[in-house]
């Protein structure tokens, strides 16, 4: 399951409700069991390490790109 509290974007944290529902979505459905090592936020893109080392990539609409 996907529990995000707060994120870190830029040195200042964010709320998890301001990610995408589409990214949630997409990660409770095919990774449900993964832990979140980390999500970085860069220009229209979100980049999502996961705790067993792949890296995820989401487009500003948080749609899946790699």
């Amino acid at each position: 399951m996907v529990n995000w509290n707060l994120i870190n974007s830029n040195g200042r944290k964010i709320s998890s409700a301001q990610i995408r529902k589409n990214i949630v979505s997409f990660m409770t459905r095919n990774y449900p069991c993964s832990i979140i090592d980390s999500i970085e936020r860069k220009y229209s893109a979100y980049k999502i390490h996961l705790m067993n080392g792949l890296c995820l990539v989401f487009d500003a609409d948080g749609r899946f790109v790699k």
